[in-house]
C-alpha cells in the first residue's frame, strides 16, 4: 500500500512476471469485452422490462374496460330472459283467446242455425200492406172474383199479423241474443288480435335484445383477444428476460472469475516480493509490520468490492 494526499489509500501494484503480465492484459481485454456486453445486455433488459410493464398496464386497462361490458351483457341478458317469460305468458293467453274465439264463433253459428230460415215480415209491414189493400177495395170497383180473392188475402194477412205480433217478443229476444253473440265474437277477435300484436312486439323486442347481446359479445371478444395478444407478447418478453438473465449471470460469473484471477496474480506477486524482502532484510520493524497488516486488511476488503478510505 502507498499513502497519498488527504489520507486516501491506493493499493500498490506489485510487479508481475512477463507471463503473468501477458495474462493480465488478456484478462483485462476480456473483462472490458465482458463489461461492454454486460452494459448492452442490461440496456436490453431495461427496455424489455419497460415493454413488460407497458403490456401489463395495457392488459389491466383492457380488464377494466371489459368489466362494464360484462355487466351490460348480464343486464341485457336478464331483460332477454324477462321478455322470454312475458312471451310465454302472452302465448298462453293468446291460446286461451283463440279457444274463446273458436267457442264464440261456434256458439254464433249454432244459434243462427236454430233461427227460422227466411226473413219474417214485421207487424208494421203487414199493417201497411193491409191498409193498402183496404184502400184499393174502397176506391176501386173490382169484379167479384178479384174482390173475393182480395178479401181472402186480407183475411190471411190479418191472421199473419196476429201471429207476427204474437212472435214479436220472441223475435226481439232472438235478435238481442244474436247481437250479444256477435258482440262476444267481435270482442274475442279484438282480444286475439291484441295478443297477436303484443306477441309480435315482444318477439321483436326480444330479438333486439339478442342482437344487442351478440354485439356486446363481439366487442367483449375483441377485448379478450386483445388481452390474450398482450399476454402472449408479455410471455415472449418474459422469455427474453429469462434468456437475458441467464446470459447476464454467465457474464457476471466470467467477470468475477477474471477479477479473481487478477487479484490472485497480484496477491501471488506481492507474496513473492514480501517473502524475498523478509529473506533479505530480516525481521521487520513495528512500523513496517503495521503498514503491511493494514495492506493485508485493505486487500481483503478489495476482494469483496471497491473500497476508498477518506480522512
Amino acid at each position: 500500500m502507498t499513502v497519498r494526499d488527504r489520507g486516501t489509500y491506493v493499493p500498490s501494484r506489485a510487479p508481475l512476471s512477463e507471463e503473468a503480465e501477458r495474462e493480465e492484459r488478456d484478462d483485462r481485454d476480456r473483462l472490458r469485452s465482458v463489461q461492454a456486453k454486460l452494459r448492452e445486455l442490461l440496456e436490453r433488459r431495461r427496455l424489455i422490462l419497460s415493454e413488460v410493464h407497458r403490456l401489463s398496464d395495457e392488459q389491466e386497462a383492457l380488464h377494466h374496460l371489459r368489466r362494464p361490458g360484462d355487466e351490460e351483457v348480464e343486464r341485457i341478458h336478464q331483460e332477454y330472459r324477462d321478455l322470454g317469460g312475458q312471451l310465454a305468458e302472452t302465448r298462453r293467453l293468446r291460446e286461451e283467446a283463440r279457444r274463446a274465439l273458436d267457442a264464440a264463433l261456434i256458439a254464433l253459428r249454432e244459434y243462427r242455425a236454430q233461427l227460422p230460415r227466411g226473413e219474417r215480415a214485421r207487424p208494421e209491414e203487414i199493417r201497411k200492406e193491409i191498409a193498402q189493400l183496404e184502400l184499393r177495395q174502397q176506391t176501386h170497383a173490382l169484379p167479384l172474383p178479384e174482390e173475393n180473392a182480395l178479401i181472402d188475402h186480407l183475411r190471411k194477412l190479418t191472421q199473419t199479423l196476429a201471429l207476427a205480433e204474437k212472435n214479436k217478443t220472441t223475435q226481439e229476444g232472438q235478435h238481442a241474443k244474436l247481437k250479444e253473440l256477435e258482440g262476444a265474437l267481435a270482442a274475442r277477435r279484438e282480444e286475439f288480435g291484441r295478443l297477436t300484436n303484443e306477441l309480435a312486439r315482444l318477439r321483436t323486442e326480444r330479438d333486439g335484445r339478442m342482437d344487442s347481446i351478440r354485439g356486446k359479445l363481439v366487442d367483449a371478444g375483441r377485448i379478450v383477444a386483445g388481452i390474450r395478444e398482450k399476454a402472449h407478447a408479455r410471455g415472449l418478453a418474459m422469455e427474453k428476460l429469462r434468456a437475458l438473465g441467464t446470459q447476464i449471470a454467465e457474464l457476471e460469473r466470467d467477470a468475477d472469475r477474471l477479477m479473481q484471477g487478477s487479484r490472485a496474480r497480484r496477491q501471488e506477486a506481492r507474496k513473492v516480493i514480501l517473502d524475498y524482502q523478509r529473506s533479505v532484510r530480516g525481521p521487520m520493524d513495528p512500523e513496517t509490520a503495521r503498514a503491511r497488516a493494514a495492506d493485508a486488511q485493505l486487500e481483503e476488503l478489495l476482494k469483496r468490492g471497491k473500497v476508498v478510505l477518506r480522512g
